[in-house]
């Protein structure tokens, strides 16, 4: 395990516009140097963040008390998501490729604990996973995005799929045709799952149902072309008072959303143009943590962007998100 906290300068910046705010939350630089950052999970019951590098083929965790992070390399392929799995202290669910694993943290050697649980597309080699979410039943939401040749991305070849303990073998297709299957996110009474196909640049809605896994009634309640948002929606969270977070890739912000009148509420202005995903964490959930990438950047925006690729918190937001659900998996150990 490489502890990869030595060498990074923690840098503070104040944000630089909301104009829906009386006070301006902070941002911290908490952890530089990654490739393309994704997928942040926060667990309670570690106290820790988890995210991946997806080029980069790695699982990170940190320790905010310490602002230690450590890492694990798979080396298999792009690594989309990372969650932890109820009553099973130390063992992971990871993405690879177009595959879902168990993984052991505490005990791993290269790729060689990596357990298969269950591959998505097939038939379509050029696939692979990308965001994952998982429900209050302890159910995996994770989605696929098509063949990626450097910024262009096969139109409606991935799919949203449902994971269940009983259905992992067939786990079932929910939304398809999918371009780029991104942010997930359901309100506290899980009355409503919102999502994000990033290249159709809005955040849908569709009524949920809880006991039986089900979708439906698709929706849109935000357009970033609409509300003249810059960039792409890509991870997004929600908060405990149901407002949505976005990250948004190529408009180097964050933005806040107001889920039931589909109304822009504040943007929080970060150093770097490609913001991926955001997670709330801390002791009392207040922290949001803001993944992102410097993946196609060119040498000039590298030297302009220098923190392209870190792991931002933004605090003093006046906000504060809702316990992260754990995949559910009876003897997942074991498996």
């Amino acid at each position: 395990m490489n502890n990869l906290a030595t060498g990074c300068v923690l840098a503070l910046l104040f944000i630089l516009g909301s104009a829906y705010r009386s006070t301006t939350p902070l941002i911290k630089n908490v952890y530089c140097g990654g490739t393309h950052f994704e997928g942040p999970h926060w667990s309670g019951p570690d106290n820790a963040l988890y995210w991946v590098d997806i080029q980069g083929q790695k699982v990170l965790r940190l320790d905010p008390g310490t602002n230690n992070v450590t890492s694990k390399s798979i080396g298999y392929g792009p690594v989309s998501m990372v969650v932890t799995v109820k009553d099973n202290p130390g063992i992971l669910l990871v993405a690879v490729r177009a595959e879902v694993y168990f993984m052991s943290w505490d005990n791993f050697e290269d790729d060689s604990s990596l357990r298969l649980l269950s591959v998505l597309d097939l038939g379509r080699p050029d696939n692979r996973c990308n965001d994952g979410k998982v429900d209050a039943k302890g159910r995996l939401w994770i989605g696929t995005m098509g063949k990626e040749v450097g910024n262009n991305v096969d139109k409606d070849q991935a799919t949203l799929y449902m994971l269940s303990e009983e259905n992992y073998l067939n786990p079932v297709e929910e939304v398809r045709p999918v371009t780029v299957s991104n942010g997930i996110a359901w309100t506290s009474d899980n009355k409503f799952m919102f999502y994000i196909d990033t290249p159709t640049r809005n955040i849908d809605v569709f009524d949920f149902d809880l006991e039986n896994g089900s979708i439906r009634n698709r929706r849109t309640i935000f357009s970033f072309q609409a509300n003249n948002v810059t960039g792409l929606p890509d991870g997004m969270t929600i908060d405990s008072d149901g407002n949505l977070w976005v990250a948004c890739f190529n408009g180097g912000k964050v933005i806040k959303i107001d889920s039931r009148a589909g109304k822009l509420l504040e943007q929080h202005k970060l150093p770097v143009s490609k913001v991926t995903s955001v997670m709330w964490g801390g002791h009392d959930l207040s922290t949001l943590f803001v993944t992102t990438s410097k993946v196609g950047l060119s040498n000039a925006e590298l030297a302009q962007q220098p923190e392209a690729g870190s792991i931002f918190a933004i605090e003093d937001t006046g906000s504060k998100g809702l316990p992260e659900n754990q995949f559910v998996f009876t003897g997942a150990a074991n498996y």
